[in-house]
């Protein structure tokens, strides 16, 4: 009989099964040889603390189901991002997770890693914890000969060599065990000294961390295979396996959740930031798109410093800019760029210790002073990505998302969402600035931003609302190419305008940005009619936002819009000097301008504390104004060049 289906039964009896599952029947789950294995799946949204739950079930599972506090525990994970990060904290032992360990197991705890010498003197002794990622269990990888082979620092799990009758014995309690072929000649039907063997005969306490990723065929039979007394999933999403026909039949695999969490509880618990805060722009300059993102950051970190001067804890809050491109050959191919944002981050203000790019070429963040985000010694302020940021990435102090690519990657963006949502330290500050996050989006539609994000909370568990989202073809790569004439058109002469500069260092192509806009001198621009479209009070400035929460309702995400008013701040001169030095390079040009733009603002009767509400509205209408202003300006050199013959026209051959 199988005694889980039967404890199941009286759970479901007892009512102390989910609600959402009622309906779903039991599944049982066998190890290698067919031998019932306990298995449950507790369904825990991002940034409830699924590792934590996990280390704490240990403590009852060997107490109460294994019997004793030493054995084996198989810790299965999906990707190296969670792996690094697990392994790292079960090693430290100043670490809650690693203390939950010791007092289950009296301290005599292993962390092992799947090439470590493996003793059964050890499994018996101590609580071995082997953290190991799926693709390292998977039979059918390259890791298979790691695994099943003979390593030779595997000992005491099987019969001593020679001793024929002994291997025979333990192959007949468990048949899946690997043996030497006819080909291995003396050692034939001997035992492998192995370390799926060694598993297999342990039958460890697997703990499968995204659970919903190991769902396959081939993972579950490797799962499975190692014999395991008892599979512990932990996942935001299950998820159920169909039913199979054909050649190949496979029965239906339900998850057989045994408990379930909340987006809802984990917010009244102070656990996640709630709610989300989405505002659109739809500037075609993704600069002024960042520029907004940049500001509400300083409001944020104005809170944190504020809330720890008070005696609160410290928090550095991180901005996420999601781009379009980053491949060293893509930098000029007309698309949003990691190099660019970064350049003009830099320009704006920002330290370049303060800056890191993660993508599939570049991870700043393996650097050794970036690697433990919550630091008070780590001085990242914003990460630079496109879709590189794995599930398990774990930062807290995220609080903000700029999406440069949200109309390109809506995908993408959804898979982000979940990496703003973790509260710092799991607790709520009561500064509403710093128990909520935001999505700020470039030239992207409302409607589909919102579903994007509200997809990106289901992904983490963190409603049951199902979106579809159509997943958008990826445009061209943007790299040049030549594509060579038709025959019929290679011989005709087509002659292109060619504009040239006429300077001391000889007649060259013009350069727009050299030749004519550097040529621009601003030393009279004055800012008096800037000062008259600012109004006196913030309340005309308050800009609609989405916010998206939870609810107890049957759609569990609602979305509100409200009103908001631009961040309470001073205003900064220096900040909005270089926010305008991309259009006014002369930095001492720039901090005049501004000058003289506060000096009308006072004569206005907006002063001090008045100013600051207003800031945001300030630089941004400096910089329509002063692009305005370049154009004409721009025109005016451009003429001027002309005539004294500093700019000349030609006509040049194509290909010549």
């Amino acid at each position: 009989p199988d005694f889980t289906e039967k404890a199941w039964e009286r759970l479901r009896e007892a009512g102390r099964l989910p609600a959402s599952r009622k309906n779903i029947p039991f599944s049982p789950r066998r190890d290698g040889i067919g031998r019932p294995v306990p298995n449950a799946v507790l369904k825990i949204p991002t940034g409830g603390g699924k590792t934590w739950l996990a280390v704490n079930a240990l403590s009852r599972v060997f107490g109460s189901f294994v019997g004793r506090n030493s054995g084996f525990v198989l810790w299965i994970v999906p990707n190296e991002a969670i792996y690094a990060q697990t392994l790292k904290r079960l090693r430290d032992r100043a670490d809650p997770y690693r203390q939950a360990l010791d007092m289950a197991a009296a301290g005599r705890v292993r962390i092992l890693e799947k090439d470590d010498t493996l003793n059964r003197m050890d499994v018996e002794a101590n609580l071995c914890v082997m953290v190991l990622m799926l693709q390292a269990a998977n039979r059918q990888t390259k890791d298979v000969l790691r695994m099943f082979r003979d390593r030779g620092d595997v000992h005491g799990f099987t019969p001593p060599e020679g001793d024929e009758r002994a291997h025979k014995e333990q192959k007949a309690r468990i048949p899946n065990l690997d043996t030497y072929d006819l080909a291995d000649s003396a050692a034939a039907g001997h035992i492998k000294d192995s370390l799926g063997n060694a598993l297999r005969i342990i039958r460890p306490v697997v703990v499968m961390d995204e659970g919903h990723k190991a769902t396959s065929d081939l993972a579950y039979e490797t799962l499975y295979g190692f014999n395991p007394q008892l599979v512990l999933e932990l996942t935001a999403t299950p998820k159920d396996v169909k039913a199979r026909g054909g050649k190949n039949p496979r029965p239906a695999r339900f998850a057989n959740v045994l408990a379930e969490v909340s987006g809802l509880e984990l917010d009244r618990e102070g656990m996640i930031k709630m709610p989300i805060n989405l505002e659109t722009r739809r500037e075609e300059d993704w600069r002024i798109t960042l520029r907004k993102a940049v500001q509400r950051l300083q409001g944020i970190r104005r809170a944190a410093e504020e809330y720890q001067a008070n005696g609160g804890r410290y928090i550095r809050p991180i901005m996420l800019v999601q781009v379009e491109r980053t491949g060293k050959e893509q930098m000029d191919a007309g698309f949003i760029h990691a190099n660019d944002v970064k350049d003009w981050l830099l320009q704006a203000g920002f330290d370049e210790a303060e800056i890191a790019i993660k993508t599939a070429e570049q991870n700043d963040l393996n650097q050794p002073e970036n690697q433990d985000l919550l630091s008070p010694l780590n001085r990242v302020r914003v990460i630079i990505t496109k879709q590189a940021l794995q599930e398990g990435w774990d930062a807290p102090f995220a609080y903000l998302l700029c999406s440069l690519s949200a109309n390109a990657n809506v995908n993408a963006m959804t898979q982000l969402v979940g990496r703003i949502l973790r509260q710092p330290h799991a607790m709520k500050t009561g500064v509403a600035a710093l128990d909520e996050c935001w999505v700020i989006a470039h030239h992207a539609e409302t409607a589909r931003v919102v579903e994007a994000v509200k997809k990106g909370l289901e992904n983490d568990g963190l409603g049951d609302l199902v979106l579809q989202v159509a997943q958008e073809d990826a445009q061209a790569a943007g790299v040049a190419r030549r594509i060579p004439r038709r025959e019929k058109f290679a011989k005709l002469k087509v002659f292109l305008p060619l504009v040239l500069h006429v300077g001391d260092d000889g007649v060259r192509e013009l350069d727009y940005d050299t030749d004519i806009l550097a040529a621009i001198d601003w030393c009279d621009y004055d800012p008096a009619e800037v000062a008259k479209r600012i109004p006196t009070s913030g309340k005309e400035l308050e800009t609609l936002v989405q916010r998206l929460s939870l609810t107890d309702g049957d759609d569990l995400i609602a979305r509100q819009v409200v009103r908001r008013a631009p961040a309470l701040a001073r205003f900064d001169p220096a900040h909005a000097a270089r926010m305008i030095s991309e259009i006014v390079p002369n930095a001492f040009q720039a901090r005049e301008i501004v000058g003289r733009l506060l000096a009308a603002l006072h004569e206005r009767g907006l002063e001090g504390d008045k100013l600051g509400p207003l800031s945001e509205f300030i630089i941004d209408t400096l910089s329509r104004a002063l692009e305005e202003e370049r154009l004409k300006r721009a025109e005016e050199v451009f003429r001027r060049k002309v005539e004294e013959g500093g700019i000349r026209f030609r006509l040049r051959l194509d290909g010549r």
